[in-house]
């Protein structure tokens, strides 16, 4: 088995190198899901499992179910703490199993995806598991996460290779258009689609960006007067209009921007428990809605009489599928997505605390999304 060792020079893979000096131990984060989190700093690096290989991480995107997830509240199936967490993973693979058919060779580059086949057990019936939320720390030597330096890959895991020419912080940005491309999969699109993105941050400006990129007549992002520095973001990304709904009556505008018509199809992707009431104002006799905030299970108004007297198609947004994953990679392979616009702010392992502060809009600084990198001590 040949392995090569990154640590902080992961850029050797694209110089060529073939070795370099072993080391065995590396550090990980553990969220122990009661709000608070540790970092170690004697893991074993892995050994591949059977048919699988090791990964070493570059950097691993953040999302608010990180915060959940942080605070113990369980949405994957046969999710446990403590754990190493992490779900939108990029990194370089660091070792195979001399039977592994992963499709990828050491030094690649890869997207994860956290969706892997698995043996159903009494507490995960489901025969699937998620990296970053189903392991626990007693799971081999317990790095299943982008949280950690180092990660194990079990067979049938699907890994797509990505691009050497833009950073691995920027190309976390897969997992979320990866989930945006099959939510958009299940809408009749065509060039003349009105779209209206309710909430400007990283999964709202993501599938703007996708929006734009299929091809929109119309493009309206709403945020609220806290979210002046993402909806700037909208504008850059190719926004027609920009509304704040702090100082503006979403459904006036929108019936403005639209003739009258209002919007072939509105997503939903804020936190505040009023929106996807909101989306069945804001679409046309007929149109689609995607529900795909979470609310941390809070109850939300709706008036269901809405959507059942205009016609309405609401579609849940879940996760992206194998097919999606691989269009999100070939996008972000092109290096024509606006990935430098999505990246955020980049934190090392000694700013968990800070990363969560911007992904729980406390920060002095706000960004558009939060990436943990490997590559900065």
């Amino acid at each position: 088995m040949e392995v090569w060792v990154p640590g902080p020079l992961f850029n050797v893979y694209s110089l060529g190198l073939t070795s370099m000096k072993k080391v065995d131990t590396c550090s990980a984060v553990i969220f122990n899901g009661d709000g608070t989190w540790e970092r170690r700093d004697d893991f074993q690096i892995p050994e591949p499992p059977e048919g699988g290989a090791v990964l070493a991480v570059e950097a691993v995107g953040l999302c608010h179910s990180d915060v959940a997830q942080l605070n113990g509240q369980k949405h994957v199936p046969g999710e446990i703490s403590p754990t190493v967490p992490g779900h939108e993973i990029v990194g370089r693979v660091h070792a195979l199993d001399s039977n592994a058919e992963l499709g990828v060779e050491i030094g690649d580059r890869v997207a994860v995806n956290i969706v892997v086949p698995t043996e159903p057990t009494d507490s995960n019936p489901f025969g699937f598991s998620c990296y970053g939320y189903s392991f626990s720390l007693e799971d081999s030597e317990g790095l299943w996460g982008g949280y950690g330096e180092y990660m194990s890959i079990l067979p049938q895991t699907q890994l797509e290779p990505l691009t050497n020419e833009l950073s691995a912080e920027e190309l976390t940005i897969f997992e979320p258009l990866s989930n945006v491309i099959a939510w958009t999969s299940r809408v009749n699109w065509h060039e003349k689609m009105k779209v209206v993105v309710q909430g400007p941050g990283h999964m709202g400006l993501t599938f703007a960006a996708m929006a734009k990129e299929m091809g929109t007549e119309k493009l309206i992002v709403t945020g609220t007067s806290e979210d002046q520095h993402r909806l700037s973001i909208a504008e850059k990304i190719g926004a027609d209009f920009v509304i704040d709904v702090s100082n503006e009556d979403p459904v006036e505008k929108i019936s403005e921007a639209t003739g009258g018509v209002m919007a072939d199809l509105v997503v939903d992707l804020s936190s505040a428990p009023q929106v996807p009431g909101l989306c069945l104002d804001l679409v046309r006799y007929g149109g689609d809605v995607i529900w795909a905030g979470l609310k941390d299970r809070q109850a939300v108004p709706v008036v269901t009489d809405t959507a059942v007297m205009r016609g309405i198609t609401i579609h849940g947004g879940a996760g992206g599928t194998n097919r999606s994953l691989r269009k999100a990679v070939e996008i972000l392979n092109t290096k024509d997505f606006p990935t430098s616009l999505l990246l955020g702010e980049v934190f090392s392992m000694n700013e968990i605390d800070d990363a969560m502060a911007v992904l729980n809009r406390t920060s002095h600084n706000d960004a558009v999304r939060a990436v943990l990198s490997h590559n900065r001590k």
